[in-house]
């Protein structure tokens, strides 16, 4: 075997071997993606969860406030219009608020899940075309490495008798 054989074969290998290793990393880092877009949505849950407790916590305390404040006078709270459209508008207002706040709370965990498939797929295509660009360094060794074979013993060139010039004529088919 010729240094140039020996030299052209451990090129394609080492090219081969580089290309599988890209795409062995290229899934790594899709992994690596998905599990960091996986913690960030269960954070966001968790603040989403801290921020309604936040909430809940305040209506609490605006209504025991209410209700102190209502005592301290000598106004009855269940029988104050007042107090008791006060009390009210403050339950509408944070009802409306925890909707919305869990409409873009489940906005956000969808948006995040898209990104999880997105950066799974990403990375299968990328490990995909890392192993096409192996399998074309394969290829493409294997030619360069043919003309350095040096000859075969197999003939290449037929012996057959030849049949003239391959074409077709529309002349006569009505093809034209």
């Amino acid at each position: 075997m010729s240094l140039t054989l020996a030299l052209a074969i451990g090129s394609t290998a080492v090219s081969v071997m580089g290309s599988m290793s890209a795409a062995k990393a290229a899934k790594r880092e899709a992994a690596l993606q998905r599990r960091q877009l996986e913690s960030e949505k269960k954070m966001g849950q968790l603040r989403a969860l801290q921020e309604h407790n936040i909430r809940l916590a305040n209506l609490k305390t605006f209504l025991d406030t209410n209700q102190a404040i209502g005592g301290i006078s000598g106004r009855d709270t269940s029988q104050d219009r007042s107090l008791r459209a006060l009390t009210q508008k403050a339950k509408t207002d944070m009802a409306t608020e925890v909707g919305r706040a869990r409409v873009q709370e489940l906005a956000t965990i969808a948006k995040l899940s898209s990104a999880q498939q997105m950066a799974s797929e990403r990375g299968r295509n990328r490990a995909r075309a890392f192993r096409y660009q192996a399998f074309g360094s394969l290829i493409g060794g294997a030619m360069k490495a043919q003309p350095l074979m040096g000859s075969s013993t197999v003939s290449t060139t037929s012996t057959a008798p030849s049949l003239g010039p391959l074409y077709f004529d529309t002349r006569n088919s009505g093809l034209r």
